[in-house]
């Protein structure tokens, strides 16, 4: 494991910043130069060029790249090879010998150990430098010119942003501890606080700990905990990770044991996760008290948000981003507008009321959802359909032409085949949200191939203190 970074400036202070005779004769003894052979446990002297996408700062020594965690662009360190791949190794920070003073104390008293966080430690205006960096890096890879990049926007102050919330239960030392696993995976770090999530979601993590005892036998199918606030309501439902289907008697006990812990609550569910799974694995979820979901607001649209819905989860930014996907869309009230992955219509209901008609895509689980959201605003012309994208487009097109289209994909990226078809439909306007830099790039140039010309790429910070960037490219024919 890395130094912890809240003693970074020990480090620094330790191995000198200033020029010193014995500092000389110690960097003339380390490893490095372009010649050098990099093998595990060597120790080699690294300057930092850049953060990485998978949030280590990183620095060519060798003719490779070493990737060490908790370090910071301009900084200089020894370090310590864990493994080498290919053309990279990872490193671990032993010394620092130049510091940054772009490099703040972290806010959270587990940063270091937990895996939630990757870049507390570099003040928010650099972190949004180091992701516009990395949105560049990755479309310069597939030949779209960095110019077209606008610096990043971020919302302040960059914490307690986070509406929805995935602990998990470890054990240490023979005791259950409850938090978020540690960068890379492997053991549960528990957590007693997360600056980035909303007050409530910690709070309701805090109940489920201290209620550990009065949950008795329930506690051996647990898996984790989650959670969902609604930011305008303060509305709070909270789900248990079981491994197994919870025996009536077993329910009444959850329901008593957590009723009056958490304030706010609307809502107790039973999450479905198997053992060998994705905690959140089959996305099901069994009411156990109360309602599935919380009230929430965004930007004069009401939505009712069940716990496991695809909902953007980013409460102080999603308002300004809502406005920033219909000023790049552009629509008027004679457009269709065709959405896939439009989850239970949270930016569905915001096109409808700005176009004339959206054709929005979303997975069959969550197509009710998504109705009693455009029922609760009196909106009627935002059609959702549960199937394949494509398919949807030619459906679509009994209506009329497809003017614009607004396309978030999951992490994968596009359906395939969805840009020749939105191109052969006769879109004209492309708004694209990317959540993944590689499918970021994959995709643009997918659309760039099929005549639609990158116009801006907009990259947007709703993952501070972390390396996930999302970028909105606009994209257009002629």
């Amino acid at each position: 494991m890395s130094p912890n970074p809240l003693r970074r400036h020990g480090l620094a202070r330790a191995a000198g910043t200033g020029p010193s005779g014995g500092r000389q004769a110690r960097a003339s003894k380390e490893r490095r130069g372009s010649g050098l052979r990099i093998a595990k446990g060597t120790q080699v002297v690294v300057r930092f060029a850049r953060m990485g996408a998978t949030g280590e700062a990183v620095g060519p020594v060798g003719g490779r790249e070493v990737a060490v965690p908790y370090a910071a662009p301009g900084e200089q360190a020894r370090v310590r090879i864990l493994s080498v791949e290919r053309g990279r190794a990872r490193g671990q920070l032993v010394a620092l010998q130049v510091a940054s003073p772009r490099v703040v104390r972290p806010l959270c008293l587990h940063f270091g150990r937990c895996g939630g966080c990757q870049w507390q430690h570099l003040e928010y205006p650099a972190q949004l430098e180091q992701k516009t960096a990395l949105v560049r890096d990755a479309l310069d890879r597939v030949r779209i010119r960095s110019p077209l990049v606008a610096p990043a926007i971020g919302w302040e102050p960059p914490w307690e942003f986070r509406t929805h919330l995935e602990a998990v239960v470890g054990t240490r030392e023979g005791r259950p501890v409850l938090g978020f696993f540690a960068w890379g995976g492997g053991h549960v770090v528990e957590v007693q606080q997360c600056p980035v999530q909303h007050p409530s979601n910690v709070a309701a993590l805090s109940a489920v700990r201290a209620a550990w005892d009065a949950l008795g036998p329930v506690t051996a199918a647990l898996r984790g905990v989650v959670a969902r606030v609604a930011a305008v309501s303060g509305e709070v439902v909270l789900g248990l990770a079981a491994t197994r289907r919870l025996h009536a008697d077993e329910r009444h006990l959850v329901v008593r044991a957590l009723l009056d812990r958490i304030p706010r609550l609307v809502g107790l569910l039973e999450v479905r996760a198997p053992r060998r799974s994705h905690l959140l694995a089959g996305r099901r979820a069994d009411l156990l008290w109360g309602r599935p979901h919380v009230a929430e607001e965004v930007a004069g649209v009401r939505f009712h948000v069940p716990l496991l819905a695809e909902f953007p989860v980013n409460a102080r930014g999603l308002p300004g981003l809502i406005e920033m996907i219909l000023t790049a869309l552009d629509p008027s009230s004679t457009d269709i507008v065709v959405e896939p992955d439009a989850g239970i219509g949270g930016y569905s209901l915001h096109l409808a009321l700005a176009s004339g008609r959206v054709i929005a895509v979303t997975d069959a689980s969550e197509v009710d959802a998504a109705w009693a959201n455009a029922r609760l605003n009196r909106i009627t012309n935002c059609q959702f359909y549960a199937r394949d994208p494509v398919r949807a487009l030619e459906k679509a097109l009994r209506h009329g032409p497809i003017h614009r289209a607004f396309l978030h994909p999951p992490g994968a990226g596009l359906a395939p085949g969805l840009p020749r078809a939105l191109r052969q439909a006769g879109a004209v306007r492309v708004v694209y949200l990317g959540r993944a830099l590689p499918a970021l790039a994959r995709d643009a140039a997918a659309l760039a191939r099929e005549g639609f010309q990158i116009r801006q790429v907009q990259p947007i910070d709703l993952s501070p203190q972390t390396s996930r960037v999302h970028a909105l490219v606009t994209a257009s024919v002629g």
